[in-house]
């Protein structure tokens, strides 16, 4: 999983909206910053752990890119 990522779109997180919504008794998590909106679902196969485990991960990463955010507001101030 160390491939290189590249965008293909990019979200403003200044405006960004998430909704939990289900599609066919399958739950999404939308995310929509008023120009780009992303589908994030289960997907049509592998196992509901491995869903968790790649919701877990975003999470994960949120988290850490609102820490990392966080601190160049403290560099940026002082």
């Amino acid at each position: 999983m160390d491939d290189e990522l590249f965008p293909i779109v990019t979200l403003d997180l200044r405006a960004i909206r998430t909704v939990i919504t289900e599609d066919e008794g399958d739950p999404i998590l939308l995310v929509d910053d008023g120009d780009v909106q992303i589908e994030f679902g289960s997907g049509l196969c592998g196992t509901w752990e491995q869903a968790i485990l790649g919701a877990e991960r975003l999470a994960t990463a949120a988290e850490q890119f609102a820490v990392a955010l966080r601190e160049q507001q403290i560099t940026l101030a002082a």
